[in-house]
């Protein structure tokens, strides 16, 4: 079964066929993938900031960090789930575009940022934390995140939006 079969299947389930078809449940569901969106971004850029050292100097990292945290986690979790679910009852259509693919490797990079930045940097924050400005590594991964998230919000709206 190929990929486009795949999505093909998906996409005529009872069930996403009459999510598509909906007046009201499709942009329920479409608000609530957007306010994860807001729930996740908001922390995520934050804390992107207290890393470039541009907001909250003064404040150790860690409590910044674990200040956010369990909003970032929740607004993930409810992007994770509405977007699958809307990735579901319009399959066939993400699979056909270049913006959903750019969405995607996005979400690689940015899921590739998290790992990395949560194995290394983020495992000797007690080290420099205080420090002013941080160490380039914590700068950069910062700067990585900002960047893909960007790149995935305006990849998702062009998705939601064009048929290319």
């Amino acid at each position: 079964m190929s990929l486009l079969e795949i999505c093909q299947w998906m996409e005529n389930l009872d069930w996403a066929v009459a999510l598509r078809e909906s007046q009201i449940v499709f942009p329920v569901i479409e608000g609530a993938h957007l306010l994860g969106l807001a729930l996740m971004m908001v922390p995520v850029l934050m804390f992107d900031m207290r890393l470039l050292g541009l907001m909250w100097a003064d404040e150790p990292a860690s409590k910044i960090r674990n200040q956010f945290l369990p909003v970032t986690i929740v607004g993930g979790c409810l992007m994770v789930v509405t977007g699958s679910i809307l990735f579901a009852s319009e399959a066939v259509k993400c699979y056909g575009s270049n913006y959903f693919r750019v969405k995607v490797l996005m979400l690689f990079l940015a899921t590739v940022n998290v790992i990395v930045f949560h194995s290394t940097i983020d495992r000797r924050i007690a080290e420099w934390e205080n420090d002013s400005p941080p160490p380039p590594r914590a700068k950069l991964a910062g700067i990585v995140s900002i960047l893909v998230w960007t790149g995935v919000i305006f990849a998702g709206r062009y998705t939601a939006y064009n048929l290319f």
